[in-house]
C-alpha cells in the first residue's frame, strides 16, 4: 500500500469530486510506486481523505476514485459500471448510447459505447489498461452481449505514451457494421474502422436540434460541414430541407449516403468530398441556405493552441455568414473542452461587425445525458454548439 501525503489545501478539490492528484500536488509518497499500486491519500495535517491508484507514468499521479476506505477490487468497478448502466436506462429505451464515460462516470479513462449486442471499449490511461480484464468481465456479467470490441487507436492527451490496440476481447463478431436507433433515426456504424468507437452519440440533443429548427422556421436549404455519416444532415432533410453534406473522408460520406438511404431521404441530399474550408471558399459569396450547421473535429487539443483554435473558429465563421440566407440560422459547435463557450460566441461576435450582421440566440446544445457533465469536474463538459439566428442588416 502507498502513502501519498498532499501538499497544504490540495485535498478540497478531491473531498469534491475531482478523480486525479497531480505530481505537484503530492509533499511526500511512502511504499511502492508500481503502476495500479493502491494509495491512501492525506491531508497535510494527515487527516484521510480517499483512495485511488498510483501512475508512475503521468503527471497525473493518482486516479482519484473514493473517500471511503473501500477495497478497490473488481466489485468496486462493477458496483461503478452498474450505477453508470443505471443511468443510461433510465433516459434512454434503447441500447445506443454511451454506456461509460471516463471522469463522470467514476473510472478516469475508460470509455464504453453501447451498441446493441455489441460494446466498444476504449482505455486511455495506463491504469485502466492495467484493469481491462476484470472491466470487461464485469461488462460481460452485466449485460451479457454478444461482443465486447477495443477500439484504443486514438492519440494521447496525457503525456502518457500508449500502444494503440484494437481487436475482439470477448464473443464473436459477425459484421463490424450495426445498427442503431436515435430520435426515430436508423444509422449504419462501423465499429472497426470508424472514427471513435464508430459513431459520435454525444451529438444526439444538437441533432434533433436541427430538425426542431428547420421544421419550425420551414427551412428549404441546409448545408452540413464536416458532416462525418450525416447526422446532422438526415435530421435536417428529415425535416423537409435539401441538404448538402460536406467532409473530405469519402468513406463517411459512402456511408451517409448509406444513411440518407435507410431513412428515405437520400433524393433530398447530396453529398460533396472536400476540405470544408476549401469548400466554402469556393463558394459564390451569395445566400444559398437558411441554416448553416458547423461541427468541426477537435481544432485543438491543448490549453496553448487556445488563439489558434478561436483563429480557425473565426474563420469559419467568416466563411459561413455570406452564404446563409438573412434570418437563417448558424450553428457553431466545439468538442474541444479548451474552446469554451465563451469562445464560440466571441468567434461569431468579432466577425459580426466586418459582415454587418448581429445574432440572435436561439438555444445552446451540449453533449447528451449519456455523456455525464459533472460541475466538479470541468473537464467533463466538453462539446458545446452555439444556434444563432443571423440578421444582416
Amino acid at each position: 500500500m502507498v502513502i501519498a501525503v498532499l501538499k497544504k489545501g490540495k485535498e478540497k478539490k478531491l473531498l469534491n469530486g475531482y478523480p486525479w492528484v497531480f505530481e505537484d500536488e503530492i509533499s511526500e509518497v511512502q511504499g511502492e510506486l508500481i503502476l495500479g499500486s493502491p494509495v491512501n491519500v492525506f491531508s497535510n495535517d494527515w487527516a484521510f481523505v480517499g483512495k485511488g491508484l498510483y501512475n508512475p507514468f503521468s503527471n497525473r499521479k493518482i486516479m482519484f476514485l473514493t473517500t471511503e476506505d473501500v477495497e478497490l477490487d473488481e466489485n468496486f468497478f462493477r458496483e461503478r459500471l452498474y450505477k453508470a448502466l443505471e443511468w443510461r436506462t433510465r433516459f434512454f429505451d434503447k441500447p445506443y448510447y454511451r454506456l461509460f464515460h471516463g471522469e463522470a462516470d467514476g473510472i478516469p479513462g475508460f470509455i464504453a459505447d453501447r451498441y446493441g449486442e455489441v460494446i466498444v471499449v476504449q482505455f486511455r490511461n495506463s491504469i485502466v489498461e492495467l484493469l481491462k480484464k476484470q472491466l470487461v468481465n464485469s461488462i460481460v456479467e452485466l449485460l451479457l452481449p454478444a461482443a465486447v470490441y477495443e477500439r484504443s487507436d486514438f492519440e494521447m492527451g496525457t503525456g502518457e505514451v500508449l500502444q494503440k490496440k484494437t481487436g475482439l476481447l470477448y464473443g464473436e463478431i459477425k459484421t463490424p457494421i450495426v445498427e442503431v436507433e436515435e430520435n426515430g433515426l436508423k444509422y449504419i456504424v462501423n465499429f472497426t474502422n470508424g472514427q471513435k468507437t464508430g459513431f459520435f452519440f454525444d451529438q444526439r440533443d444538437s441533432r434533433k436540434m436541427a430538425r426542431k429548427i428547420v421544421k419550425r422556421f420551414a427551412f428549404k436549404r441546409a448545408l452540413d460541414l464536416f458532416s462525418f455519416t450525416g447526422g446532422f444532415g438526415i435530421n435536417m432533410a428529415k425535416a423537409g430541407a435539401e441538404v448538402v453534406c460536406v467532409d473530405k473522408s469519402g468513406e463517411d460520406l459512402e456511408v451517409a449516403e448509406l444513411n440518407a438511404a435507410l431513412n428515405d431521404v437520400k433524393e433530398r441530399m447530396s453529398f460533396v468530398q472536400m476540405d470544408v474550408f476549401k469548400y466554402l471558399k469556393s463558394l459564390e459569396k451569395k445566400e444559398q441556405f437558411d441554416i448553416v450547421v458547423l461541427d468541426p473535429p477537435s481544432l485543438i487539443k491543448r490549453r496553448k493552441e487556445l488563439r489558434r483554435g478561436i483563429e480557425l473558429l473565426k474563420e469559419l465563421v467568416s466563411l459561413s455568414v455570406p452564404v446563409v440566407k438573412s434570418h437563417g440560422v448558424i450553428c457553431l459547435c466545439s468538442c474541444a473542452y479548451n474552446l469554451g463557450l465563451e469562445h464560440l460566441i466571441e468567434a461569431l461576435r468579432k466577425v459580426s461587425l466586418e459582415l454587418d450582421v448581429q445574432y440572435k440566440n436561439i438555444g445552446i446544445t451540449y453533449q447528451s445525458l449519456d455523456h455525464p457533465w459533472v460541475l466538479q469536474i470541468p473537464e467533463s463538459l466538453y462539446l458545446k454548439c452555439v444556434w444563432t439566428v443571423v440578421e444582416k442588416r
